[in-house]
């Protein structure tokens, strides 16, 4: 989607679609405003607010467990939704969810 790279699959990301929320991971270049207009080029989605933080870096093991460097820092988006207007992650069902 530029900009957003994938999903979060954690505890509290699995709980977040109640409350009209989604995490992502993120490039960490682009601004917030950047990634709202790139989510909201999908039809019917309207965002209220966007969190975002970087999480760190760690080190980069090798063989052995020697650290050899670190790794990229990532950035975490949190985008909260307005009512009714969810991302659709199932096509065809209702407010793009399964009942």
């Amino acid at each position: 989607m530029g900009g957003v790279e994938n999903p979060v699959s954690t505890d509290k990301a699995i709980r977040l679609p109640e409350r009209k929320q989604y995490s992502s991971n993120a490039e960490p270049n682009p601004s917030k405003t950047e990634v709202k207009r790139r989510i909201e080029r999908f039809p019917r989605v309207r965002i209220v607010a966007i969190n975002s933080h970087r999480l760190p870096a760690g080190a980069a093991r090798g063989s052995a467990g020697s650290v050899t460097g670190r790794r990229v820092r990532r950035k975490r988006m949190i985008t909260t939704l307005r009512l009714n207007h969810p991302i659709p992650l199932f096509p065809g069902k209702q407010n793009g969810f399964v009942s």
